[in-house]
Order: structure tokens, then C-alpha cells, then sequence
């Protein structure tokens, strides 16, 4: 998970400072991989991996629900952790409500 987050953090870095295709880092992605389950963290590196020695493994975990952080300080969720599928974007500042 560790790789993962510094991998994601050096992808915001290069997107906002070198090539400025976007205007801010989304903290919300960086912190999303230093608590993510199985499932994300196999399709993050499949993703990034140029061979196919993660496929297996993704059919392993695909079945997995992605669960994801919600930025909200008052959440009332356990550790503001729920199923991806049911937070949403701010379109603000960018983070999971």
C-alpha cells in the first residue's frame, strides 16, 4: 500500500507541476490507496503495469467491493469507510462525501 501511495502522490506532482493538466493535488486519491483493499490496490498496479502477470490476481479480488474514505468530518460511518459505489465527488474542493 505504501507503494502505492507514494506512486499516486508522484502522479499528482507530475500532473499539477510539470505538466499542469490539472490545478491541484487530489488529496483525496492519495489518501485512498494508503487505506485501500485488495481489490484496488491490485487494479491500481494492473493498471500501471505494462505485462499481464497481474490479470490472475485481478480475477481473484475482482469480486471484492472497492470500499473508499468519505471526507466528511461529520460522518457517521465507521472509520468513513462505506462501498465506493455509494460516495460522491464535491466538485469543490474535490473530495468524497
Amino acid at each position: 500500500r505504501g507503494s502505492a501511495t507514494f506512486a499516486r502522490y508522484f502522479e499528482q506532482h507530475i500532473a499539477v507541476n510539470l505538466k499542469q493538466t490539472q490545478p491541484n493535488f487530489r488529496w483525496n486519491k492519495i489518501f485512498e490507496t494508503e487505506d485501500a483493499d485488495q481489490h484496488t490496490i491490485v487494479k491500481f498496479f494492473r493498471k500501471r503495469i505494462p505485462c499481464s502477470c497481474l490479470n490472475e490476481k485481478y480475477e481473484e479480488v475482482k469480486h471484492i467491493s472497492k470500499m473508499g474514505l468519505c471526507f466528511n468530518p461529520q460522518c457517521t460511518l465507521p472509520n468513513g469507510i462505506t462501498k465506493r459505489s455509494k460516495t460522491m465527488y464535491c466538485d469543490g474542493c474535490l473530495c468524497t462525501t
